[in-house]
């Protein structure tokens, strides 16, 4: 067995987090470079997404066409209509001419794809420590992952040339307020509110604070299950205001205008963040807000008062006080301050975004810093670092002062995703390094390599055209050892095999890893990896394509039916090479393969 995620097989990437942002990474690496070991961690039980505000009818406030994967690829197997195709929804689902679907389905679109990466991800994996490794030439080429499973306690480490940070937000919740069973952020409104006030008739008092679509749905779900109680919604503000949900506004999150406002200054990207902040923060779904208008107006036509607006207003401090809460308000415009008795706060007050100090301990010196001490993000949404980190750690959703307000949306994400997984091919794992490089006992000759070649039947085809992402797929190779200096490979491209760039005349790399190493050799587990380089030419000439669809398979009758469906490439081989990795050293931590075993 493989001992992947040891320094001496580590993974391409290790996600940390398995929400939407991973996922339409994981997608993005299948589809870019299925060549890529890739491994995500995740601390929840399953995949989960908001849970604390999945309202009833609550619903998503983009179109559905803005998934994990449609505006990167139409053809993905991945979108959300494949998703409604796959329930057996999809015509009732167009019949709802709806184009903003539940959060509720939308988490099941994300478990649904999620499924399809099982066999990637480790679930109930709470991460402790990133720490860089450094290697024999004094570098720190590789990461480190300490993660504890939550439900055994079993500490594990596993090891990666690259790391994707995408656990999300932290809770932000005022210095002086302490959460418990009735004071609680909204990531556990659902989760802990409906089980601590279950008497839907009493005469509950609740506060609010916030001004966001979560503060607007909160308080519009108090005032609708608790006919009886009363809600204070505390606002920074002097009301509720609509999301500037304007065509014009909203083409900040197409890709090429996220693109340009990385391109700007510091001060223009202030400026225009600041402009453009009623389409994001503290706002509400015009839609919405009618509704909320429509239920507090139907109060007042009864004669009673449920909805008391505290403008203008500031959090400062919130204690229990007897059976309830004594929250502290201030006022923002010289009103001074008041106190506020409540059997219930909620606070709608967002997250901040920070890499966990703690968890990046060792990492952390190494990392390019701006005037605020957040991490300097690239283009390609890398943390710089120091010529000496020279392991990649990219950050999903960390860098809205450079990327723009998009960049804790869902709407980038198959961009973005796109974006990393392409820098990780380039700069973490070119095609010079399809295979990772690995300690060998001994450089092997050109023939055992061919003869291992011959052997194989298949291998995985590399190709990337100037400035572009490597595209590889796996297909029948067979060799001719009659042509050519080292020989020519033969390869078949199916029908739904993707479109290699450059692949009439261009470079190509053919990728093989013989299943066991053939007598004489290491014994199987460390089996050889071979890089096959060349020129490749497509074969057009039918009598010379039927006899090579022949030499793949001799038992095959019908060749020449193939022939018509299929498209042909020769590589003439250049150069090859290969190692025998070693098997890894003993390690006081249990690594992922040995916890299989």
């Amino acid at each position: 067995m493989r001992n992947l995620g040891t320094p001496d097989d580590p993974y391409d990437v290790i996600g940390l987090g398995f929400g939407p942002s991973n996922i339409a990474l994981a997608i993005a690496a299948q589809e870019i470079v299925p060549d890529r070991r890739c491994l995500f961690l995740e601390r929840s039980p399953d995949t989960r997404w908001h849970e604390g505000m999945l309202i009833d009818g609550a619903r998503m406030q983009i179109s559905f066409l803005k998934d994990l994967v449609s505006l990167r690829n139409l053809a993905s197997p991945f979108t959300f209509l494949q998703y409604e195709k796959a329930k057996g929804r999809l015509e009732k689902f167009v019949n709802l001419a709806e184009f903003r679907p539940t959060r509720l389905e939308f988490q099941d679109y994300l478990r649904w794809v999620a499924a399809q990466f099982g066999g990637m991800v480790r679930y109930r994996s709470a991460v402790r420590a990133v720490t860089p490794v450094r290697d024999d030439d004094g570098a720190l080429s590789l990461f480190r992952v300490t993660a504890t499973d939550t439900a055994t306690g079993e500490v594990v480490e596993y090891h990666a040339r690259n790391i994707v940070h995408a656990l999300g937000g932290v809770p932000r919740v005022p210095d002086a307020v302490t959460l418990g069973p009735t004071v609680v952020h909204s990531s556990a409104f659902l989760s802990t509110v409906p089980g601590t006030f279950t008497d839907h008739d009493r005469e509950w008092e609740f506060a609010v604070a916030g001004d966001g679509q979560s503060a607007g749905e909160i308080t519009h779900y108090l005032l609708g299950r608790y006919r009886n109680a009363r809600v204070h919604l505390i606002l920074p503000g002097y009301s509720l205001r609509a999301t500037d949900n304007n065509p014009f506004a909203n083409e900040q999150f197409f890709e090429a205008n996220a693109d340009d406002f990385y391109s700007r200054n510091e001060a223009n990207r202030r400026d225009y963040a600041a402009s453009l902040r009623t389409t994001n923060y503290g706002v509400v779904e015009e839609g919405f807000l009618d509704d909320l208008y429509r239920l507090v107006y139907a109060d007042e036509v009864r004669g009673r008062t449920r909805l008391v607006v505290h403008d203008g207003s500031r959090l400062t401090r919130a204690g229990a006080d007897g059976a309830g809460i004594r929250i502290g308000v201030d006022s923002r415009f010289g009103g001074g301050s008041r106190v506020l008795r409540a059997d219930g706060l909620v606070l709608a007050t967002g997250y901040r975004r920070e890499l966990d100090p703690a968890m990046y301990r060792e990492v952390l010196p190494y990392l390019d810093t701006d005037g605020d001490g957040r991490p300097v993000v690239s283009r390609d949404h890398r943390v710089r670092a120091t010529e000496e980190l020279t392991c990649g750690l990219y950050v999903q959703g960390f860098a809205e002062a450079t990327h723009g307000l998009g960049d804790t949306l869902l709407s980038l994400l198959p961009f973005r995703s796109k974006q990393i997984i392409t820098a990780i091919a380039k700069d973490g794992g070119s095609l010079a390094r399809a295979v990772p490089p690995a300690r060998h006992d001994a450089e092997p000759d050109t023939a055992t390599l061919v003869a291992l070649i011959d052997r194989c039947g298949s291998g995985t085809l590399v190709s990337a055209g100037p400035g572009e992402f490597p595209v590889a797929t796996r297909l029948p190779l067979v060799l001719d050892r009659d042509r050519g200096r080292h020989g020519v490979l033969f390869g078949l491209l199916g029908r739904t095999d993707p479109q290699l760039p450059l692949l009439d005349g261009g470079k190509v790399l053919a990728v093989f890893q013989p299943d066991a190493a053939p007598p004489g050799e290491p014994p199987a587990g460390n089996s050889m990896s071979i890089d096959v380089r060349g020129c490749a030419r497509l074969v057009t000439d039918r009598d010379l394509l039927v006899a090579h669809l022949a030499r793949l398979d001799p038992a095959d009758s019908g060749p020449a039916a193939r022939a018509g469906g299929s498209v042909g490439v020769e590589i003439e081989i250049e150069a090859l090479s290969g190692r025998f990795p070693l098997s890894p050293e003993p390690h006081a931590v249990r690594t992922e393969s040995e916890r299989q075993s």
